[in-house]
């Protein structure tokens, strides 16, 4: 057509570039006809729903209406030479309110209002109520001295079974000190606790070797380490011979 040859490859490349170009061109043609088409289109949607909203608010606007009011004609008395004038008879109407009573005068046309006073409610003595004060839970002891350790220790004998150890008091006291590992201070951590006598430690459970331990705040492991229920037994066996 143009004197190109066709079988050329130069020329063939030349051909598809021009064929996908007027390809491309007519595509974008129809596509900016259909878009303004469809710009246009709902541009006068917008406007005939635009010109719908205004008419409705026209449509829905309140009217304002204005009241007249006739005055009530006025009735005119009858009058008689060199006399009052007549005046009709009417009952006095009486009008109860909640606060007070009016009474209507038809001869000297007042309004005489009696007040009507409430009745004042007689007053009742109320008792107060006083609230019981809270007893306070005594708070354990705190610190290192001797007296707070005691202390704390005796507030928590509770904790063991003296149905199974067995009950004693100081007059039963056994010199606890004999046992290895037992001194002074930890005989009275015991005394504190409730244990006076080798009978009550030679009783002890595991269960019992750890509360106490516990309690006594003693190193873990110690009683049961020095054999204080073995040696209990042994002095308490002597002391019954």
């Amino acid at each position: 057509m143009f004197g190109l040859d066709p079988l050329s490859r130069p020329v063939a490349i030349i051909e598809i570039v021009l064929l996908l170009s007027g390809a491309a061109f007519a595509g974008w043609l129809i596509a900016r006809l259909i878009m303004s088409a469809r710009i246009k289109a709902l541009q006068n949607e917008i406007a005939g729903k635009e010109a719908s909203l205004a008419e409705c608010r026209r449509t829905k606007s309140p009217s304002v209406t204005a009241s007249v009011t006739t005055p009530s004609p006025s009735v005119p008395v009858p009058t008689t030479k060199n006399t009052r004038p007549v005046i009709a008879e009417v009952v006095s109407p009486t009008v109860t309110m909640p606060s007070q009573t009016v009474i209507a005068d038809p001869l000297t046309t007042k309004v005489t209002e009696t007040p009507v006073i409430p009745p004042v409610p007689e007053s009742v003595p109320q008792t107060p109520v006083v609230p019981k004060a809270a007893v306070p839970a005594t708070p354990p002891p705190t610190g290192n001295s001797e007296s707070a350790i005691l202390a704390r220790i005796a507030l928590r004998a509770s904790e063991l079974n003296f149905d199974r150890i067995g009950h004693a008091g100081p007059q039963e006291a056994d010199n606890l000190k004999e046992i290895n590992g037992v001194g002074p201070f930890l005989e009275r951590k015991l005394h504190s606790l409730g244990i006076y006598t080798f009978r009550q430690i030679a009783n002890f459970t595991k269960e019992d070797i750890k509360k106490v331990n516990e309690i006594i705040e003693f190193f873990p492991g110690r009683i049961e380490g020095d054999d204080w229920v073995g040696q209990a037994k042994a002095f308490a066996e002597f002391k019954s011979r």
